[in-house]
């Protein structure tokens, strides 16, 4: 199917510009237009989207087609473009080639656009693509510089007159120099003016006028410093396309300490025959370090084909790495975006109760969109470096369910679409497993199947089959293509990419799920065709659990109007503005309320005020941190309850918190809600 063409249209007369996209889709393109009158306009449609051609009256009432032409070159940007007009002179449309249109045309003359039209958009895409590779080309010469200027080894390239024209920075300290280009069109004879020099521009011309090369020729030199070196040599004939000789790559190899020990070893020789045993040692010695140095070569050649193979690579990622920066940048902004604007309203609304609310919604809405990309962003992290980690535990499966059935009705209401449950067993059912990992799990399917459907229904649940446990989201969604299928599971993949995309999201959530269905033993795989729907089903081991332990959950919804005037908590906190909300959530309990800045400060406080009922205690704070503050508090006082909130949200670091002594813990951003439950639950 061909691609849509945009078209940018600056014509003052809609029924002729209709006239000129009626030619190009009688061509059998896919057209998308836009057409503009005025300089503003025109620089508005710009700034704002992308064109693939312009096609421009020559005269129109507020300004002309040169002057548009003029405002193009000023952006920047390469556009063809076209110049169409009824009464063109042949001066005129030499000045407008002149000035850079494409292409000028008659109005009269219109049969002759179709094929100028074409023609321009294939010398874009020709241009496109010379910049790409002369980006590639420039990207390959740095990766290359950087690759010789970081070996020990001296590199250097000459010319056929035995000019340096590339010297590595090793060839450079090692020539007594500062920088390249002091040496840049100097030749050995101009740069060492011993018998070095004579000796080098020897063997160089030798190399450039038999075609042989110099290979490993050791060679004695006397350095810049006076000091006696001795360096393996190689220069090998580079050939220009005609099979000329062009020049030479020189490579040379300091073995000053390996020939300090050949010395050695020779002046030692009589004593070594007397110590055979101590010979043999350092005889293995020696082997070994040979062995080393060839072994070093052969790595440099894999070095070299790693370097290709990874060149390669990064080719054919470029183009999903920068569509998924852009993205991550739109998603990021855009919850952002309402944070920031939302916050500057709530300056404005005042006594409007119903704004405030609304706004505030939004904010928070928003704040939780940004948050749950960044814990995305973090669970592929520890998926790619293999940190991720599974916590089993006894898991009423039903009770998961129905808690996902409640958590998305509202959602699916307002969307108009039906939500159904379908349970193996109506009563509870138990399994073992990582409730955490599967709702996330689930939560990521429900999300992609709700936001892929705008009409018909969602249906999830779940079923037995042998030692396993099923679970699936049904949705009539837009379904996926073979080609969209072969790909979803793979990190920052998305169905739609570019700056056109109906559908949020950071392509990561799919990759996410298979990693932890697969943490979980399990599979994930898709059922799915176009524009019908998907089935996405994944699934973990059955361990049958005949009598459950039955875990209490102690909160309780809503909240209470509670009442705490005889309780003191402690707040170590270092941030002022994460005190000050603590401080403002608890402002309706009445409770009296302790700060400490760090955790030395908070230990002092539990010495001095016996009346402390609580403890919210950060993990990171100068002084000394939440860990060791905790401990020592519970030295002194076992049974006061110590509550972590911190900014470190994963699952091991809850762990670590409750290992370490912590009666609860909190991950910042902080719901009010749960906030106010879990304390409630210490001071009732």
């Amino acid at each position: 199917m061909m691609n849509p063409v945009r078209v940018l249209v600056i014509e003052d007369n809609e029924d002729d510009s209709i006239l000129e996209i009626d030619q190009l889709r009688r061509g059998g393109f896919k057209i998308i237009f836009e057409r503009v009158e005025t300089r503003e306009e025109l620089n508005h449609a710009l700034d704002e989207k992308s064109w693939d051609c312009i096609i421009s009256d020559y005269s129109l009432p507020q300004f002309s087609g040169l002057e548009a032409l003029a405002e193009l070159k000023k952006s920047g940007k390469d556009i063809p473009f076209i110049l169409i007009s009824g009464t063109i002179g042949e001066e005129t449309a030499v000045d407008a080639m002149k000035a850079g249109a494409s292409d000028y045309l008659m109005k009269n003359s219109l049969n002759r656009l179709l094929p100028a039209f074409e023609r321009e958009l294939r010398e874009a895409e020709s241009r496109r693509q010379k910049r790409q590779a002369e980006g590639a080309i420039q990207f390959e010469r740095i990766l290359l510089r950087t690759l010789i200027d970081n070996l020990p080894d001296f590199i250097y390239v000459k010319d056929s007159d035995c000019r340096i024209m590339v010297a590595n920075k090793s060839s450079i300290e090692f020539m007594g120099y500062a920088s390249e280009s002091q040496i840049i069109g100097k030749t050995d004879l101009d740069i060492f003016t011993d018998e070095n020099g004579n000796r080098g521009y020897a063997q160089d011309l030798a190399v450039i006028q038999t075609g042989f090369p110099i290979l490993n020729r050791e060679e004695e030199f006397i350095d810049t410093k006076g000091n006696r070196r001795w360096l393996l040599t190689t220069k090998i004939p580079l050939h220009s396309e005609n099979g000329k000789i062009s020049g030479l790559v020189g490579l040379k190899h300091d073995i000053t300490i390996r020939k300090q020990i050949e010395f050695e070893l020779r002046e030692s020789e009589q004593s070594l025959i007397r110590q055979n045993t101590e010979f043999q040692i350092l005889n293995d010695e020696y082997l070994a370090l040979n062995e080393e140095l060839t072994e070093s070569f052969n790595r440099i050649q894999k070095m070299n084909e790693e370097l290709t193979i990874s060149k390669n690579k990064a080719e054919e990622s470029d183009s999903l790495k920068s569509a998924f920066l852009a993205n991550m940048s739109h998603e990021i902004r855009t919850p952002l975006n309402a944070i920031l604007g939302f916050s500057g309203l709530l300056r404005d609304v005042h006594d409007d109760k119903e704004k405030t609310d609304e706004f505030v919604e939004i904010i928070e809405s928003s704040g939780q969109q940004l948050l749950n990309i960044i814990n995305d962003l973090l669970e592929i992290s520890k998926i790619e470096t293999g940190q991720i980690t599974i916590t089993p535990a006894t898991v009423n499966i039903n009770k998961v369910m129905r808690e996902l059935f409640n958590q998305y009705s509202k959602q699916t209401e307002l969307k108009g679409l039906d939500l159904l449950l379908f349970e193996e067993y109506k009563d509870d059912f138990y399994t073992v497993t990582d409730e955490n990992r599967l709702k996330q799990i689930l939560y990521n399917l429900m999300n992609n199947a709700i936001k892929f459907t705008s009409e018909g229904k969602i249906q999830f649940g779940y079923t037995v089959e042998d030692e396993y446990i099923k679970f699936s989201v049904t949705d009539t969604g837009i379904g996926l293509s073979e080609n969209d299928k072969a790909i979803i599971f793979k990190p920052f993949r998305q169905v739609e990419t570019g700056s056109t995309r109906s559908y949020g999201g950071n392509g990561l959530g799919l990759s996410i799920s298979k990693a932890l269905v697969e943490k979980l033993e399990g599979k994930l795989s898709v059922e799915s065709e176009s524009l019908k729907g998907s089935t996405f089903s994944f699934t973990i081991p059955y361990i049958e659990i005949t009598v459950p332990k039955k875990i209490q959950d102690t909160l309780t919804e809503g909240v209470k109007n509670h009442k705490w005037d005889h309780h003191t908590i402690l707040v170590a906190e270092d941030e002022m503005f994460n005190y000050s909300y603590i401080e403002e959530i608890l402002s309706h309990t009445r409770v009296n309320i302790l700060h400490a800045w760090d955790g030395r400060e908070a230990v002092e406080f539990v010495r001095r005020h016996p009346e402390i009922s609580l403890v919210l205690m950060d993990i990171k704070m100068p002084e000394m941190d939440g860990y060791t503050a905790t401990r020592l508090i519970k030295k002194m006082r076992p049974q006061l309850p110590v509550i972590a909130q911190t900014a470190y949200a994963l699952s091991e670091n809850r762990e670590n918190t409750i290992q370490a002594g912590f009666d609860h813990y909190i991950s910042k951003p902080v719901s009010h809600n749960f906030f106010i439950k879990i304390l409630d639950n210490y001071l009732s």
